[in-house]
Parts: C-alpha cells; structure tokens; sequence
C-alpha cells in the first residue's frame, strides 16, 4: 500500500513541480521562518489556535497525521491545504484513512476513529491526503512522518535514532508519529546519541558538526505528560529551532468526540496529555 502512496505522489510532484517553484521563487530559503506542525488528528481546535501564533512565519512545515483520532478531519484538512508556503509529507493515519494502510496495525480506538473518518472525508481532502509523499526535503532539512529508512517506524529511543542518523544526508531530520517533544543530537563520527525532552518546550541552535533529529511534538493528540498543543518555529537565518506550547479548550474537543459517537477515551486522554 505504500507503494502505491508513493507512486501517486510521484504523479503528484511531477504534476505540480513547476507551480511548487513559481511559489517558492520570491523567497529567501537562508531568511525563512518555518512554522512547524505535526500530529493535529482532526483537532481543529488546537490547530487553529496554533497557527493563530504562526501567523508571522514565512512558511509552514506539517510532518503528517492531519486526520485520525479526532472529530473534524475535513476542516482540518482544509486549513492545513490552504497554507501558504507549505511542505507536508503523509503520516499513517493519513493514509489508512484513505484505505492505503492496514487499519490492522493499530490498536480499537483508532481502528474505529479510522472507519468514522473514512466515511465523513470530502473527495477533495481525500484527494489532498494521496497526494501527498513518503518524505520531502525543504531548505536542507529532511522531512517524515516517523524514520528512516521506514517512513512509518517511530524513534523512540537512541538506538532508533541511530538508524536514522545512518539514513540522514541532511544535518536535521524532522519527524513527528511519536506525540512526544524531544530532540536527539549526535556529533559527527561519534556513537553517542544525546537525547533532551522537550515537554516543556525548548530550543536548540544547530552547529556545525553535529546532526539533529527533532520531534516538535503534536498539535492535536500530545503524550508526553503535557496536555498543551506543541509546536515548532525554524528560523533558517539562525538555525535555530524553538519548540513551544500553548493550551487550547480541550473540553469543547472532548464533547465533539463524544457527540460524534468516538470512543471516549479519545477525549479523555486529550487532558492528560497521555
């Protein structure tokens, strides 16, 4: 099924290629400030105060998972669409929302959150969703949903991190899949992975020499213990990458849910950040 994702992203790039340049051809790739977002699971609430705090960016980054889980997968879809400047690669909700993933790879409530959405998406989201590619690459940094080489894989732990680091031709690799803010740093020839959570928020400076794997967490489903929407901000002049968070009205989302007939654990984890 993956192949066939990427086949049809192929297509896609092939299609749109000249218009993606034309977009792009008034920017300065060395001057950008990249909103980054990732992980939003039909939370239409959570993404919209968030990009009300990108509004100043230059351009937007979505890491995939823009449906899943949560109550408004088409509106969530059509704002993430209508970003300005915007890189987006597939997540694995994505796709098996779109009947391009073995819904059999994930656990009941998504399985049912999976089966609900596949039923209320617009031909135009669902479109929107097999367009989009594997991995991509923007202003020298690689982008996917979960790892390398597996764009579906998770990173959590230092030895995953590792075979990403061995699969990287950037020096920054942005990935998401994980809900989990953190960062991973390995200095260039050495074995030692360093590895900082980024629950709280945080920032990094990226040097020379040194190799980066950054997870800015998710906008609409965190699990890192903090109930608040996670976010990133690129400032490409300054390499540097800050991680923030903010809250947004959980309650309202958990009624959504709950109305829409979701597995009520879906919201009741929303404001544990679990």
């Amino acid at each position: 099924m993956l192949k066939l994702a990427v086949r049809q992203t192929e297509a896609w790039v092939n299609r749109h290629a000249a218009r993606a340049s034309a977009s792009h051809a008034a920017l300065r790739p060395d001057l950008m400030r990249y909103g980054i977002i990732s992980d939003i699971h039909a939370n239409v609430e959570a993404l919209e105060v968030v990009l009300k705090r990108l509004k100043e960016v230059d351009a937007y980054i979505c890491l995939g998972d823009i449906v899943g889980y949560g109550p408004d997968p088409d509106q969530c879809v059509d704002i993430v669409r209508a970003l300005p400047n915007l890189k987006c690669v597939v997540g694995n909700h994505d796709l098996a929302c779109v009947g391009n993933y073995d819904i059999n790879w994930f656990n009941w409530m998504a399985r049912e959150a999976i089966v609900w959405t596949q039923t209320r998406l617009s031909p135009a989201s669902r479109g929107y969703l097999l367009s989009l590619p594997l991995m991509e690459m923007e202003n020298s940094l690689t982008l996917v949903h979960g790892s390398l080489p597996q764009p579906m894989d998770y990173v959590t732990s230092e030895v995953e991190a590792r075979q990403v680091f061995a699969e990287m031709i950037t020096a920054v690799c942005l990935i998401g899949h994980t809900h989990v803010a953190e960062r991973y740093a390995r200095a260039h020839g050495a074995a030692h992975v360093e590895r900082r959570s980024w629950a709280q928020g945080g920032e990094a400076k990226f040097e020379q020499g040194i190799s980066y794997i950054v997870n800015c967490g998710s906008v609409g489903q965190p699990r890192d213990g903090n109930p608040m929407a996670s976010y990133g901000i690129y400032d490409s002049a300054k390499r540097e990458l800050k991680v923030k968070r903010v809250a947004y009205p959980v309650e309202r989302v958990r009624e959504k849910i709950e109305t829409a007939g979701l597995p009520a654990l879906l919201g009741e984890r929303l404001a544990l950040g679990r």
